[in-house]
């Protein structure tokens, strides 16, 4: 008896400790803060949203769809986020793939020597996205690279953050051997702003 006592005891401990790990994250922010973005490209248009309710985690919802000129075919296309805020065609001036706040000096240790093409470790690196026959793509992700609150890995520095789509899949190469390794021509943009 008192060793079933002893076994119901125990057995009832390790809930309690299991259900007090199995809170996801304990770092909830006061208020839920969003981003959105407008994406562009040659015959593409679409939107991103962007949620963060925790620190160290951002939902990513993306929808894009490209007309039958567009470069937007069916099949994988790699989606970045990257360094500078601006969408100007050929979106060039976006810059490379977000690796840290550095414009402010807050994050000296960010990987941002050129040529080192670290596929696929960039803080702005996201999956693959899926574009169906009608060329519709969606992605959704959930990342912990980034974040929409201020510090180190905000999206939000001096000079902002965009999505860009890119023509063609990501490999995931830490040393990119052949050209387009990393997505290949850069088809549409959209500049990462906050929601009021």
């Amino acid at each position: 008896m008192v060793f079933r006592m002893l076994k119901i005891a125990v057995g009832a401990g390790a809930i309690a400790a299991l259900a007090g790990c199995m809170h996801y994250h304990t770092g909830k922010l006061p208020s839920e803060v969003k981003a959105k973005a407008d994406i562009t490209g040659t015959g593409i248009t679409g939107k991103a949203w962007l949620e963060q309710e925790y620190e160290g985690r951002v939902r990513i919802k993306m929808e894009v769809k490209g007309d039958p000129t567009s470069q937007l075919t069916p099949g994988l296309h790699a989606v970045h986020i990257h360094a500078v805020g601006d969408c100007t065609p050929p979106f060039t001036t976006a810059g490379g793939h977000y690796d840290g706040n550095i414009v402010l000096g807050e994050n000296d240790t960010a990987n941002v020597t050129p040529g080192l093409e670290n596929h696929p470790y960039h803080l702005g690196d996201l999956q693959n996205m899926e574009v169906d026959a009608n060329r519709v793509g969606t992605l959704y992700t959930i990342t912990s690279r980034v974040t929409l609150t201020p510090g180190l890995t905000t999206l939000f520095d001096t000079d902002g953050s965009a999505f860009i789509i890119h023509g063609l899949p990501d490999q995931y190469k830490a040393q990119p051997p052949v050209a387009n390794a990393p997505g290949g021509p850069r088809i549409a943009c959209g500049v990462i702003t906050l929601v009021p």
